[in-house]
């Protein structure tokens, strides 16, 4: 069946990956040529200075992941104390995060690298043209649509700490608007970089020195040594059992496929499973109260699914955290804060040794069941899992199918209270409501997170909460 699908968390980012597609490129080649792209269409969530996990299922059925998540830096440093980091505090309307920025919070980023791996080993076009569209974007600027528009305004302490983030942000010293192009002609020229140079252009040599010493001389832990070990894990995904559907993700260090496919479980065990809304709902509800909360990151994330012409299907999930309010010299890179989150590095657990990742709740997963094959994640911080938790349960029981799945209203249990959407039947909520306390959001919103999906069979469903953009050619 010659066709394709692309769920992803921008129209550019979508468009991106499709084009690749329609050039004669596969899955690795549309996600990596999607990568690059991302930091310009959805700039506070993705940046190449970050990280991420790549789930693929191979046309013939082998399922493997891609680890590229960033790594605790400091090898081969003196032992001396990090700087201090900046706290953010940001209301989301319905709940309070509190983020750390600064040269302090900055791991190690293993994207890029990772990118660049998985596209030797896999994709069919040259970098050349993988690089292409992102660097026609930094040149001549993206829009910034209403929703990065509006999380700029969330961590604008973030976006202006540095003057080279302000330069990237607020170039006319207030930040960028709805409608206002992102331009980063560093970006450009460093993306022109990497089909010459490689990874060398960030991880190597005198690149690497320039920045470890521009984040050491500010407070940050990176040193070069610290660029040059960092390497991304590859091997076969694991796999459970969820009802009548297999669950495949990635089997560590991340703990997000896990906590999914725990959430299944607890699901599957409930008397309600698959009935009418409110016991579904209800079924829900209590398996994210029965399943232990995990530590997890509370950070920037966005997801792309895709399933290309061979009928190789891919899940991929990436991460910059919020940012740290600082840039790689001359590369144009935003980098992470991932080491700025308390529930990442609690001030009373032992943290990392350097060169080992921090905790990730990331959850790229592929879903098996006995109809179709899904590629499925979100970004949301610790809504990922419940997220995708509720895609899932939701296409296994057939309560829904996949676009109506991903916008269905969804419920996220923290702290002893149900986070509720609107859309649901007045029965269901006072079923809820006899056991949970209830917050009821008057909207649809981003808190939730962006499920970003695409199946073997063609169907697609980009998020709306998250901007969330699907393009299919299949009938």
């Amino acid at each position: 069946m010659s066709m394709y699908a692309v769920a992803a968390g921008h129209p550019l980012t979508a468009r991106t990956a499709a084009d690749v597609l329609e050039d004669g490129g596969n899955a690795y080649d549309a996600a990596v040529a999607a990568a690059f792209v991302q930091p310009l269409a959805e700039p506070v969530l993705a940046t190449l200075g970050g990280g991420g996990l790549m789930i693929i299922r191979e046309p013939d059925g082998e399922v493997l992941f891609h680890d590229f998540f960033a790594r605790m830096p400091g090898l081969g440093a003196h032992s001396k104390p990090a700087g201090k980091t900046i706290e953010v505090r940001v209301d989301y309307g319905g709940a309070v995060g509190v983020y750390h920025a600064g040269a302090a919070s900055v791991a190690t980023p293993v994207l890029l690298r990772g990118l660049l791996l998985a596209h030797a080993r896999g994709g069919l076009l040259s970098l050349e043209r993988l690089i292409g569209p992102a660097v026609d974007a930094a040149t001549r600027g993206v829009p910034l649509s209403q929703l990065q528009a509006y999380l700029f305004t969330l961590i604008e302490p973030i976006l202006t700490l540095t003057p080279e983030a302000r330069a990237l942000f607020a170039p006319t010293g207030l930040l960028l608007r709805a409608g206002e192009p992102l331009k980063n002609p560093d970006y450009a020229g460093f993306l022109k970089l990497l089909p010459v140079e490689g990874a060398a252009a960030f991880y190597g040599g005198e690149n690497a020195e320039i920045l470890a010493a521009y984040l050491q001389e500010r407070g940050g832990l990176l040193t070069a040594a610290d660029l040059a070990a960092a390497r991304p894990l590859r091997g076969e995904a694991a796999g459970v059992n969820a009802g009548s559907a297999t669950l495949r993700f990635s089997p560590g260090p991340s703990r997000g496929g896990e906590s999914v496919a725990d959430l299944l479980g607890a699901y599957s065990n409930e008397p309600h499973a698959g009935e009418d809304e409110a016991l579904h709902y209800l079924g829900l509800a209590r398996a994210m109260r029965g399943v232990a909360e995990a530590a997890g990151h509370r950070r920037g994330t966005t997801h792309l699914s895709i399933r290309d012409r061979e009928g190789r299907l891919l899940a991929m999930t990436v991460t910059g955290g919020e940012g740290s309010g600082l840039v790689a010299p001359g590369t144009g890179v935003f980098l992470n804060n991932i080491l700025g989150e308390d529930d990442v590095l609690p001030p009373d657990a032992p943290r990392p040794a350097p060169g080992e990742p921090p905790a990730s709740m990331m959850a790229p997963v592929l879903l098996e069941t006995g109809d179709d094959v899904y590629a499925l994640g979100s970004g949301g911080s610790r809504r990922i899992r419940t997220a995708v938790f509720q895609v899932a349960a939701h296409l296994i029981t057939g309560f829904a199918g996949l676009r109506e799945a991903v916008t269905a209203p969804r419920i996220h249990y923290e702290n002893g209270r149900l986070e509720v959407e609107p859309g649901l039947d007045d029965a269901t909520l006072d079923l809820l409501g006899s056991e949970f306390e209830l917050n009821l959001w008057p909207r649809k919103d981003f808190y939730f997170g962006g499920v970003h999906a695409v199946s073997l069979s063609g169907s697609v469903a980009g998020d709306p909460r998250r901007e969330g953009s699907g393009i299919t050619t299949a009938r």
